[in-house]
């Protein structure tokens, strides 16, 4: 009954991941997306209106510079994408950034395929500091706030 449900009325789900490392600075980030789901949203173009144009990898990373940033007290680090790959039916993506020091409140943007699905849940795991906390973006909700310390 499940199965004939999911094909009746697909997920629309992501799954984003985000660690710091406080003694190196660096931001470690995953997403899994679906890759239909992934081609539909590219093919939308840019948040700004723009086309997504390039190599496959080009396209990919600014795809997901514009639909997840990470900001330090209202500053976006710079994203670098270090590997894309097709597991199955999914796009998973490996980035990874450099903090700044000092920092007090970091915020999470997350506006993957919010344009496609009224449903659109993207989910969020982020670790700072040793903590672990999970979060879920909707259409209506992509910032999240964190105080660190």
């Amino acid at each position: 009954m499940l199965t004939l449900l999911l094909l009746i009325h697909p997920v629309h789900v992501s799954l984003t991941g985000i660690d710091y490392d406080g003694v190196n600075r660096i931001w470690s980030v995953f997403v899994k997306v679906w890759s239909d789901d992934l081609e539909a949203d590219i093919n939308l173009g840019l948040s700004n209106g723009s086309d997504i144009a390039g190599s496959a990898e080009e396209r990919y990373f600014l795809y997901l510079t514009d639909r997840v940033m990470i900001m330090e007290d209202g500053k976006p680090v710079e994203l670098e994408l270090l590997s894309a790959g097709v597991d199955g039916l999914e796009h998973r993506f490996t980035l990874q950034a450099k903090g700044r020091k000092g920092v007090k409140n970091v915020t999470v943007m997350n506006r993957i395929m919010i344009r496609l699905y009224e449903d659109q849940a993207n989910m969020l795991l982020f670790g700072y500091g040793g903590t672990e906390e999970g979060y879920r973006f909707t259409v209506t909700d992509t910032l999240k706030s964190y105080l660190v310390k």
